[in-house]
């Protein structure tokens, strides 16, 4: 069953119960209450009449049909009944209201019977009869009119049922429908998408900031997200085929001059295994550096304790300086820079961030720390070629490299600063680029002394 046949089935059902339960409440309070009316009515009558019939009797009459007759009400019946249920006096307007059972009673009795649906009132006194004997004085009175109310009354909350039944139903029709139209808007958009392989998002009636409203716009959020997503796997998926592609060319061109000439010529051995042997080393730390980026995709995961940022700077420093010949001065201004934090991965964010100050500059590097309001800051200033300010916003994107061929015969591949961002932003950090073409880069770092997660 689709979801508007159940709203509709559903809001219809529950009406119906509440308007059987409301209508039938009204129906038979009133019945109750009109038929209690009539009851004391006629309870009064009688009350008149038993008092009649007591002076009577006082009084030695004898003709009590003539008495009866004169108190007799209107389709009604006056009868006195014996201890055998025998009638003794009776007055009737009608014939069929002497066919009328009756069970004698010695107390005062009232009750409203329905005899083949038609309400009959019955009030009944003791009385002491004219030979000594207890008998029962009986008035019975057919209540037509009440009747007539009564059905009335049910007729005309039938058709108020009916007609609030009808509105309804067309309302709970237009609910439905606008309950789901941006559902039955988002399945074919979701149908479409899976049809067409396009990104596609739902156009927003107004902004009435209801849950529909709320619904499609979390959609929208979802579908950029994917898309961007999308875009970001197929671009890593091309970059990646893009920068493997040259380094296994160069293997495969060697590998094939080994194939033909390398056993005469020593010279093309030495060479063609140093270019495939460095391609190889090159494809595997590409390979690492993927796969560390893949990793850190989903939650990072930290071995937190308190590391030294200066004596982690001055020995990457030291280490570079060793490996490579250049020279990196350390400005800590006398602070102990301490930060609670994963020491390989600090260690790790620092190699890179050195490491490319070192590929896109000769001068000195310089790396200064300090300290401000519980947090830790460490910047690494280049007097290289800089970075152009349109691409500053990309410097964190996956294979993004301001100088392509200088890059490339320094073996980095565009993927480093990608893994530094995660780790920053894994420590609750930040780090920014501050760089002007041709004067130089400087990237700063900050990271929290303190484990905010641990607070």
């Amino acid at each position: 069953m689709k979801i508007k046949s159940k709203i509709l089935l559903f809001s219809t059902v529950w009406l119906v119960i509440m308007l059987l339960l409301v209508n039938g409440a009204i129906y038979f309070l009133f019945q109750k209450n009109i038929l209690d009316n009539d009851l004391n009515r006629v309870k009064d009558h009688a009350e008149s009449v038993t008092a009649a019939v007591n002076r009577a009797i006082s009084e030695n009459e004898t003709d009590f049909s003539s008495l009866l007759n004169a108190y007799l009400p209107p389709n009604g019946m006056i009868r006195i009944v014996t201890e055998d249920n025998t009638s003794v006096a009776n007055s009737a307007k009608e014939y069929d209201l002497r066919l009328i059972p009756t069970k004698f009673q010695n107390q005062q009795f009232s009750t409203v019977r329905t005899l083949e649906g038609t309400p009959y009132a019955v009030v009944s006194y003791p009385l002491i009869w004219t030979d000594g004997n207890i008998v029962m004085l009986e008035v019975t009175e057919k209540l037509e009119d009440s009747k007539r109310t009564i059905d009335t009354l049910l007729i005309v909350l039938l058709l108020a049922s009916v007609f609030l039944l009808i509105p309804a139903l067309f309302f709970g029709n237009v609910l439905s429908h606008i309950i789901l139209t941006p559902i039955q808007a988002m399945t074919k958009t979701m149908k479409q998408i899976q049809r067409t392989g396009d990104y596609q998002k739902l156009q927003l009636q107004g902004n009435s900031k209801d849950e529909l409203y709320t619904m499609g716009h979390t959609f929208n959020q979802m579908i950029d997200i994917l898309e961007g997503n999308y875009q970001k796997q197929q671009q890593f998926v091309s970059d990646a085929s893009h920068e493997l592609k040259t380094p296994l060319t160069v293997i495969e061109s060697y590998a094939s001059m080994l194939k033909r000439w390398g056993m005469k010529k020593p010279e093309l051995l030495e060479e063609s295994v140093d270019a495939i042997y460095s391609e190889s080393i090159r494809m595997k730390e590409m390979t690492e550096q993927m796969l560390q980026l893949a990793n850190s995709d989903n939650d990072m995961v930290l071995k937190k304790e308190s590391v030294d940022l200066h004596s982690l700077c001055k020995q990457a420093a030291h280490n570079m300086e060793v490996s490579f010949g250049r020279d990196i001065l350390i400005n800590d201004r006398g602070l102990s820079s301490s930060v609670f934090a994963d020491t390989n991965k600090i260690k790790q964010l620092v190699y890179i961030l050195l490491d490319n100050a070192r590929k896109y500059s000769e001068a000195e590097i310089v790396v200064e720390l300090d300290e401000m309001a519980g947090n830790c800051y460490f910047s690494i200033c280049d007097k290289g070629m800089g970075i152009p300010k349109d691409d500053l916003d990309k410097v964190f994107d996956r294979f993004y490299r301001v100088d392509k061929a200088r890059n490339r015969e320094s073996g980095g591949a565009g993927l480093g600063l990608s893994i530094a961002k995660q780790i920053v932003d894994a420590h609750q950090g930040t780090i920014d680029f501050v760089s002007e073409e041709g004067k130089g880069t400087t990237v700063k770092v900050m990271l929290p002394r303190k484990d905010s997660e641990a607070e």
